[in-house]
């Protein structure tokens, strides 16, 4: 038999020669087989895990970097040892994360300003795996959903014109993914992602997870069904959202896929999402991208009318705490996050009246003296109150420069920020001059930056004339942030 040396290789053998030809395709396969075998791991595995990242200079200094953002920091004092960071954030989420950080870097390096949408997409998708399951099991769900999309990767980045293809073919010619793929590789990405996985000899329990599941699900009752199910919920749920322009059906039928195993009613996908898009933005910012907008938008469009949240009052308890957060705080906000996105979801409302529907919320469901939104001038770049709740009536009148501060620091960085003392000794010399001067009284108080194109445009402000040392809990926070992204919509849609 003979072989004719100068035919050309199937479409998916171009794309696999390409990498390898880049040269970057063996050496990543081999760090990712060592950080993901240290899923089996018992012994010696901080030593491991420490070894692996600090043979990569590029990877520490990124898990770095994102260990020192929020939400990943738990302290005050800043990370500066892979040890250390393996200690405080637990060793499940600092492998998860060096993984994410390894596969993406390796795959897409330069590129990923060019692959901005794909790139964001498989960060969403670990995040919201991660979000949908506790401790390790959400840890390797969101290391199964960043490894589903390994084919897609390789594609839009070793075969750009083979991935134009397979997305004009879904588009033009409504074929689905796979079925797009097929036409133009020979295979679908799935199938692409199971064989170079298997090359790079991950763990079964890994492979077993991006395996495809069957159109017919029940729910999961093992640890590895539970891992795989919500790895590929994930992803199909992140592959919507980030529809620049979402079908309202393609929802409905993620949601009626996986009914099975995660019956969620909208507000809790909503605060899934917001979770999850804080988790991927704080990733962006680790590979030095502006981070992206929240795929609540996205979530917001392929929603059916008949499917928005439902606005129904809710009468703030009597009851409440030492701090004055009432007994129902979360009943509260979530009522104010569903009038906000009814108010948004009809169109015709403004600025104002989701803003204030938003204040209400933050004011009266966590008790707050007083709480306002500040916006910067566009001219001036003085920060102004432009409306809010209690009294005395907060006055704010202030431009970031002239010195360093927490308020400068929390909106040059975008960052939220709670003090639980204003008059605590470490606090008080990071207070700008006209906040002791002018919120003499104010004892605790929270700092929501409004961030639209990696531009602080201002922030919302709440205080309390006590000190408050517990803050927000994590739901109620991102609760707050979910209440913060009604306004960012609205100020895009105005």
């Amino acid at each position: 038999m003979t072989v004719d040396l100068g035919a050309p290789l199937a479409p998916v053998e171009g794309v696999l020669a390409a990498a390898r030809e880049h040269g970057g395709l063996p050496s990543l396969g081999h760090t990712l087989t060592r950080l993901t075998r240290l899923l089996e791991s018992e012994d010696d595995g901080l030593q491991a895990l420490a070894d692996v990242i600090l043979s990569d200079v590029s990877l520490t200094h990124r898990l770095l970097r994102l260990a020192n953002t929020v939400p990943f920091r738990s302290g005050r004092q800043a990370v500066t040892t892979v040890t250390r960071a393996i200690v405080l954030l637990g060793f499940d989420h600092v492998r998860a994360a060096a993984t994410n950080l390894v596969l993406l870097e390796g795959l897409l390096g330069r590129d990923k300003q060019r692959l901005r949408s794909e790139f964001h997409q498989s960060l969403l998708a670990g995040s919201l795996a991660r979000e949908l399951l506790p401790g390790s099991e959400g840890e390797e769900a969101g290391i199964a959903a960043m490894f589903r999309n390994v084919g897609r990767l390789l594609t839009a980045v070793f075969g750009p014109a083979h991935y134009a293809s397979v997305l004009e073919l879904v588009q033009h010619e409504r074929l689905t993914e796979p079925a797009a793929a097929r036409r133009v590789l020979g295979c679908s990405f799935d199938d692409l992602s199971e064989r170079v996985l298997q090359d790079w000899q991950l763990p079964e329990r890994l492979l077993h997870a991006v395996q495809p599941l069957p159109l017919r699900l029940e729910s999961p009752r093992t640890a590895t069904e539970r891992v795989r199910v919500a790895a590929q919920f994930a992803e199909a749920l992140a592959a919507v959202v980030s529809d620049p322009q979402p079908e309202r059906s393609s929802l409905d039928e993620v949601l009626e896929r996986f009914a099975g195993a995660y019956a969620l009613e909208r507000d809790k996908i909503v605060l899934l999402l917001e979770r999850a898009g804080q988790r991927t933005r704080e990733f962006e910012l680790a590979f030095g991208l502006v981070p992206s907008d929240t795929p609540l938008e996205g979530l917001r469009a392929a929603l059916p009318a008949e499917a928005e949240l439902d606005a129904v009052p809710v009468e703030v308890s009597a009851q409440r705490d030492a701090v004055g957060r009432p007994a129902n705080a979360r009943e509260v906000l979530l009522a104010g996050l569903a009038e906000a996105t009814e108010c948004l979801a009809r169109g015709g409302s403004d600025l104002n009246t989701v803003t204030r529907v938003v204040l209400e919320a933050m004011y009266s469901g966590m008790g707050y003296a007083r709480t306002a939104l500040v916006l910067r001038e566009r001219v001036s770049g003085i920060y102004r109150t432009r409306g809010g709740f209690g009294e005395p009536k907060t006055q704010f009148s202030f431009t970031p420069q002239g010195g360093a501060n927490l308020f400068a620091a929390a909106l040059t960085h975008g960052k939220d920020l709670h003090i639980a003392d204003t008059k605590a000794e470490r606090i008080g010399g990071s207070l700008p001059e006209w906040y002791r001067r002018d919120f003499a009284h104010s004892r605790s108080f929270v700092i929501m930056p409004i961030v639209i194109n990696g531009r602080a445009l201002g922030f919302f402000y709440s205080d309390r004339w006590c000190v408050d040392e517990q803050g927000l809990t994590s739901e109620e926070l991102n609760l707050m942030r979910a209440l913060r992204s009604q306004v960012i919509l609205a100020m895009r849609a105005g």
